[in-house]
């Protein structure tokens, strides 16, 4: 995999923070390696961090990747991924949403985390942020 992953499990989500030049090989395999991670680890939530990626896909890119998601990742009842502002296209959030996958496309990290970490009733779960230990992937 061409990105660099830097992985952190918290009580209520594991965050992925994504490194490196934009690809569809490179997301494919990154969501191929998070299918298998996130099963091993009984992961619910996920936090992917792109921020850090150089360049970005096309908008078919965007759609594919956003039903791969859909596709790979069932087992997870919410997938939250935050990019810088001028890259939001929301393409794979509606693609994934089509295909019944909780994803949102967020700009800020607090927004993001408070997603992710609401309860069924809208609340939002107790120390969202307290540390597990951490693991590369």
């Amino acid at each position: 995999m061409a990105f660099h992953v830097s992985t952190t499990r918290f009580t209520q989500y594991v965050q992925l923070v994504v490194s490196g030049p934009a690809s569809i090989k490179s997301f494919v395999e990154l969501v191929e390696t998070v299918g298998e991670e996130t099963v091993l680890w009984s992961d619910r939530r996920v936090l992917v961090d792109l921020r850090e990626v150089e360049g970005e896909l096309t908008p078919t890119e965007q759609i594919f990747l956003g039903e791969f998601v859909a596709q790979n990742l069932p087992h997870l009842e919410r997938m939250a991924s935050l990019v810088p502002a001028e890259r939001i296209t929301r393409n794979s959030e509606s693609a994934a949403q089509e295909l019944g996958m909780r994803l949102r496309v967020f700009t800020a990290k607090d927004d993001a985390v408070n997603w992710l970490t609401a309860d069924v009733s809208g609340g939002v779960a107790a120390n969202p942020q307290a540390p597990r230990p951490e693991t590369r992937l």
